[in-house]
């Protein structure tokens, strides 16, 4: 049991809720209710499937469309990557026990951006089966670069590598 402030604030002595002494009993409170919605686990989040298993019967257009689809939820995945890498203080000694949780996010957003990269992957592979021209172009730079999160050097050099493309 917790309590929690009523909504007369104690100034009608005949409330109902408080007894005129302004805290009311709540089984819950608000706020733990509101942290428990907020956890989800990431492990039974399944990514979009944007390719379906049957590619050959897919014209050009269409695997071109779903190629486009792919580029898109990989540059987003990558600018949420770079908002996350530039929050963390790599100049402290402690950032990876203080920001532990931002690094178990970004080897999640890694894995999904690897898969997404497999199926592009395999649609390039049937544009060549095709023949046509499978060039993709990425608008981030994280886009098609594969990032091994364990490596603190790895992510100082990105984010340098960023900071001159954009100047």
């Amino acid at each position: 049991m917790s309590y929690q402030v009523c909504s007369c604030e104690g100034l009608n002595p005949k409330c109902e809720k408080c007894f005129g002494s302004g805290y009311m009993k709540v089984k819950n409170s608000v706020k733990t209710e509101t942290k428990n919605k907020k956890i989800i686990s990431k492990d039974h989040l399944k990514p979009e499937v944007l390719l379906s298993n049957d590619t050959t019967n897919l014209h050009h257009k269409e695997i071109q469309n779903i190629a486009d689809k792919i580029i898109a939820t990989l540059d987003l995945k990558s600018m949420q990557q770079m908002r996350m890498l530039h929050s963390i203080p790599f100049n402290t000694t402690t950032f990876r026990r203080d920001f532990k949780d931002k690094f178990v996010s970004f080897g999640i957003m890694e894995e999904e951006k690897r898969a997404l990269r497999s199926e592009l992957d395999k649609l390039a592979k049937e544009l060549t089966k095709n023949k046509f021209q499978a060039n993709f172009k990425f608008n981030h730079l994280l886009s098609d670069i594969d990032i091994d999160v364990t490596s603190n050097r790895q992510l100082k050099t990105l984010l340098r590598q960023y900071k001159k493309l954009n100047k």
